[in-house]
């Protein structure tokens, strides 16, 4: 009997021990994304959006609500410099659903990696401009709004000695290297090749860089003066602004052929960057874990609400355009 009992438990702790075996391997395959005709099956209902800093306070207190309102899903979301943005996911430290770019080039550094690509198309969304944001405690603060009712040039004001100036590092977001264009753009429109040296300094000076998704809380604080920033930032944040001419802004498909007068070498893959008017790109990573939560938020950013959400806050819609693979692109997205 007792040789019986011992023989019983022998069989059923094996088949015990198959069972527990046969369960997790089928939780670790059920949670491991498969993608058929474009649909996705997870665990979880979150979906990682990776986005420019620009649009934290946007995306973060408007767009990941609004977004959560329409669908199923739950949005996760990580605001820094777009450059960042790009070296993180090719270096593996991050892995979204999708990425929302200030400007193409982040994403297009990703469809470039080899030998595997990382992204394979990228969708332009919206158009930016580039102000000069102050803040309403500055020692500046009259000559500030002198400047932006045009009563004297913007530029003097920032250059003045002691003003305290914010950007982003050129190196790691868009809007750094944007804001040196403008500046080279500045010279040649108002016919004084001083004016980028007196405002910036070298191009990545010390004492004007900042992270992309603290400068605004810095200047918030009154430890800046004026910062360049992207308009909707500046009206999401209800942020006073100097708008520039339209030559300067790159914001005016018009003046493309201008825009490319000014440039900046990234020093990381010495690619040379050119003026350009800024739109606003987003795509779905080749490390998307949440296929179907990412083409719902893709779409929800072309929607009318989306976009008109955007458009609120200064982001201004223009007629999506791809590039790419676009064979690669989910059905399911809308064209």
């Amino acid at each position: 009997m007792t040789n019986y009992l011992a023989n019983f438990k022998h069989k059923h702790g094996i088949f015990l021990i198959l069972f527990i075996f046969v369960w997790i391997f089928s939780v670790i395959t059920i949670s491991e994304f498969s993608i058929v005709n474009g649909t996705t099956t997870t665990m979880t209902n979150e979906v990682f959006i990776m986005y420019a800093g620009s649009l934290v306070k946007i995306f973060e207190e408007m767009v990941g609500p609004a977004f959560e309102k329409e669908t199923s899903y739950t949005f996760v979301g990580e605001g820094k410099g777009s450059v960042q943005v790009s070296n993180l996911i090719r270096d593996g430290f991050r892995t979204p659903d999708v990425f929302v770019s200030a400007g193409t080039i982040p994403i297009i550094r990703l469809m470039n990696t080899t030998p595997t690509p990382l992204a394979n198309w990228l969708l332009e969304f919206g158009s930016a401009e580039i102000v000069i944001a102050y803040s309403q405690n500055s020692p500046h603060y009259s000559d500030l709004e002198k400047a932006r009712k045009g009563e004297i040039p913007w530029y003097k004001v920032v250059s003045q000695e002691g003003f305290k100036f914010g950007r982003t590092d050129p190196e790691l977001d868009p809007k750094g290297y944007y804001g040196i264009i403008t500046t080279e753009l500045a010279n040649i429109y108002y016919n004084d090749s001083s004016i980028k040296d007196r405002m910036l300094g070298e191009d990545r000076n010390p004492k004007q860089i900042f992270p992309e998704e603290t400068l605004k809380t810095v200047l918030e604080t009154g430890q800046l003066d004026a910062i360049i920033a992207y308009e909707h930032e500046a009206i999401s944040r209800g942020l006073p602004y100097i708008t520039l001419p339209d030559k300067i802004n790159l914001s005016n498909p018009k003046f493309n052929d201008f825009y490319k007068q000014g440039n900046y070498t990234l020093k990381s893959d010495q690619r040379v960057i050119y003026g350009e008017p800024v739109f606003f790109s987003i795509t779905i990573p080749n490390t998307v874990k949440n296929l179907d939560g990412a083409v719902s938020f893709v779409n929800f950013i072309l929607s009318k609400n989306g976009s008109q959400l955007l458009e609120n806050q200064g982001l201004n819609r223009i007629n999506a355009t791809y590039e790419g693979d676009v064979n690669k692109i989910p059905l399911a997205i809308i064209p």
